[in-house]
């Protein structure tokens, strides 16, 4: 009879090497599922929400949207784009320096813009440029001077939205939630877009006051905890209207339908005043829409949107020289004029014609293109923000002390700008950027130190906004600078008061030339 178990016994011991790799298999098998584990659940976490560019410090950008724009706000640590860097890097060096000296007397005020490279972008990256620029030589000033007091001191921090601000809903909870900063103020934004007035309305209904530079949109009139320092549209088009009316009875309104941007359809709103005046009419409508272009979730559906748009305006020119003579009152984006005026170049060679558009226009790059453009028979008026010059051409007998205030502060600017940035001439400045960027960060400052604490909060800056006037107006570069902030009984409580309005030419080499001064205060409204 056979040993039955001792067969088994050898034939367990056979098995023996076969079990060892079967043992090391599964060793091997679940290391792997251990590793994986911990790449893919810290993975996991990560893509719950978006991942950063950069978080450290002061610092707090993420990747947003279809195209990962890096949205956020930063010390000047992380840099948005190539054109930035000299600014930010001058902006770090003063943070740093504040922050290490005065680490129990200092609050941050944030400069929040659309920062974008694409094409489709209306904030151009100049403009960019420009109002960090701006809003760095008016922190630098007032960590160094005496302005409504020496402190707190100024920590300038820089955000962005995303193109078109189209990732504001990122972008403001950032700033909101980010206490450990001391945030007392958010300026700048840029443009008046739906998506900026958003932004507006969620940082404001969190009791942190905004302090807009270049944005001049009526639908910014009156918004509790919100003033600017530029003029609304309406002003700009009463001061525009009346500049033009004695030249032209007849007009051409060319009209952007996108109703995302109120700077546009505000201006629209403007333009059409032109037949409340005795005499005059408009005698032809030009419609165009760019709502696909700023709502495009990608390059390429940006690109497609913008050619469109470029397409369509381009047809104008017929209609626009058999009406003519005519103004052609241009209510759009300073990028699509250049594209008009492109046009319009190369056509009507024997008929002179005149545009006259809004503040936008600062947003037109200077190419050799618009300079050949410039060199024909279109000319391109607008009703500006400011201008380095507006001081030496302003000459009301009613607004002496308006016009001397108004030297006083742009002299005050331009002793910090031109050491800061090694500038010989003003020609960088006549698109007024840098000065609104200056005047806002500068307005921000002055509410901050008139609530007298060391570290104020939002708030208590927000309380301080009808204060500034009077004796405690600020001398801005474009102007003296006033508020009632009177949001219960007004319907203009975020507006300056009496603000000061060039109006500039493009001239061939493409900067803009002061022709006269308008006040609002001197110019009667229109319908």
């Amino acid at each position: 009879m056979p040993n039955v178990a001792h067969e088994v016994r050898v034939w367990w011991d056979n098995q023996l090497p076969r079990r060892k790799r079967a043992y090391k298999i599964l060793a091997v098998f679940s290391a792997v599922v251990v590793v994986a584990a911990a790449v893919i659940v810290p993975i996991a976490l990560r893509s719950s929400g978006p991942s950063p560019c950069m978080r450290e410090g002061a610092t707090d950008v993420v990747h947003q949207g279809a195209n990962h724009e890096c949205v956020g706000f930063t010390d000047g640590s992380f840099v948005y784009a190539p054109q930035l860097a000299a600014v930010e890097q001058a902006v770090r060096a003063e943070n740093r320096q504040v922050v290490a000296q005065h680490p129990d007397d200092y609050v941050s005020v944030l400069l929040l813009l659309p920062i974008s490279a694409d094409k489709g972008s209306i904030l151009s990256m100049t403009n960019a440029v420009e109002q960090v620029r701006g809003a760095y030589t008016a922190q630098h000033y007032a960590n160094r001077s005496n302005v409504e007091g020496i402190a707190p001191y100024i920590q300038l921090l820089t955000g962005n939205d995303g193109y078109q601000a189209n990732q504001w809903q990122t972008a403001t909870p950032a700033i909101e939630r980010a206490t450990d900063q001391h945030i007392a103020a958010v300026t700048g934004l840029g443009l008046s877009l739906r998506t900026t007035q958003q932004a507006v309305s969620d940082l404001t209904a969190h009791h942190i006051p905004v302090f807009g530079a270049t944005i001049t949109s009526d639908t910014y009139d009156n918004i509790k905890n919100f003033v600017r320092v530029s003029p609304s549209n309406q002003d700009n088009m009463s001061a525009a209207l009346s500049y033009v009316r004695g030249d032209y009875t007849r007009a051409i309104l060319v009209e952007d339908g996108n109703a995302g941007d109120s700077y546009d359809a505000t201006l629209v709103s403007g333009f059409k005043k032109f037949d409340a005046f005795p005499g005059h009419r408009i005698v032809g409508v030009e419609p165009y829409d760019t709502t696909g272009r700023d709502n495009a979730t990608d390059k390429a559906d940006r690109a497609q949107q913008e050619a469109e748009v470029e397409t369509r305006i381009s047809q104008m020119t017929g209609d626009i020289c058999t009406q003519q003579p005519a103004v052609v009152l241009f209510a759009g984006r300073g990028q699509d004029l250049g594209v008009l005026l492109h046009a319009l170049s190369n056509t009507c060679m024997d008929k002179p014609i005149r545009i006259v558009s809004g503040d936008d226009v600062t947003n037109l790059p200077n190419t050799a293109q618009l300079r050949q453009d410039l060199k024909g028979h279109v000319t391109v008026d607008y009703a500006g923000v400011a201008h380095p010059d507006e001081w030496t051409a302003a000459h009301d007998a009613s607004a002496r002390q308006a016009e001397a205030d108004g030297a006083r502060g742009y002299d005050t600017f331009i002793k910090q700008y031109g050491p800061l940035f090694h500038a010989t001439s003003t020609a960088d400045l006549g698109d007024g950027n840098t000065m609104m960027a200056y005047d806002a960060t500068l307005t921000a400052i002055t509410a901050i130190r008139l609530a007298e604490q060391r570290q104020p909060r939002p708030d208590a800056v927000a309380n301080e906004l009808g204060v500034l006037q009077g004796v405690h107006k600020v001398l801005g570069a474009g102007g003296p600078i006033q508020f009632t902030a009177n949001y219960q009984t007004s319907h203009t409580g975020s507006n300056p008061v009496d603000k000061a309005m060039p109006i500039l030419r493009l001239q061939p080499n493409g900067n803009p030339r002061v022709m006269t001064v308008k006040w609002p205060a001197r110019t009667a409204p229109v319908g």
